[in-house]
């Protein structure tokens, strides 16, 4: 399956996931909604999920669910004791759900709100790193938050920040440059910035290592230098990788 084509398939697709998708995992996914994401009016998917079904669909999903519920801090604070979630750095919680591990944080909470105005859930997506991360499925409205270009970005394969200021640029740093190979995509200008600036030898053995650590497969030890490494992920050509890979960085 290619980039949806409009924003309606790229609904339909993933309105099909979420509730006519009769797996066992969906099943599961949607009581745990259902019983325990209830008394939260707004509550929407982001980045991960959605970004996939933008770009290939439901063959492209290949990461944990993410959640942003427009509710006061206290109340997705108590829901996370309820689940038994743990607290990450960021203000957000994660916990195993079945098959599932979903990672939620109150929108109040969003780290870049001391950047750019959060005053509602359709503000979420100014707040990502990444421009392809800039999309949301609102789940009680089955509804599509993004820019009106968000499509045409995916499509011309050039991938950029949409938000500089973050809590982690070593993080992104290492996101950046395993989906610059495994997508077989260009870096947009700011990122490319972003990669002179902070690529040197130390953030490359800094990658190397946080590879070995999460991945299965590296893509970084293709190159010796940061020099090495710059030079090719800042050109234009892409090498061919024949498999597909989890890009989520824990």
């Amino acid at each position: 399956m290619s980039v949806a084509p409009n924003y309606f398939a790229l609904k339909r697709r993933l309105d099909r996931y979420f509730w006519a998708n009769a797996t066992g995992e969906m099943i599961f996914l949607r009581q745990v909604l259902d019983e325990s994401f209830a008394a939260f009016d707004r509550i929407a998917v982001i980045g991960g999920l959605v970004r996939d079904f933008a770009h290939e669909g439901r063959m492209g999903f290949h990461s944990d669910l993410d959640l942003v519920i427009d509710a006061p801090a206290n109340h997705v604070a108590a829901l996370a004791a309820d689940l038994g979630a743990t607290s990450n750095r960021f203000g957000g919680f994660s916990c195993k759900q079945g098959p599932w591990k979903i990672d939620f944080w109150a929108l109040e909470t969003t780290w870049a709100r001391r950047h750019v105005p959060v005053r509602e859930l359709e503000d979420i997506v100014v707040s990502t790193f990444f421009d392809w991360d800039a999309i949301a499925y609102d789940l009680r409205r089955r509804r599509v938050i993004c820019a009106d270009n968000y499509l045409d970005l995916i499509r011309k394969r050039t991938l950029d920040i949409n938000l500089l200021p973050n809590p982690s640029p070593m993080g992104n740093l290492v996101r950046a440059v395993r989906r610059l190979v495994l997508w077989e995509v260009q870096a947009g200008p700011s990122l490319q910035r972003f990669i002179s600036e902070h690529l040197d030898e130390a953030a490359l053995h800094f990658i190397q290592a946080k590879e070995a650590e999460l991945y299965s497969s590296s893509v970084s030890t293709r190159w010796s230098t940061a020099r090495e490494a710059r030079s090719a992920l800042l050109s234009c050509a892409r090498p061919h990788v024949g498999q597909q890979f989890e890009l989520h960085l824990r």
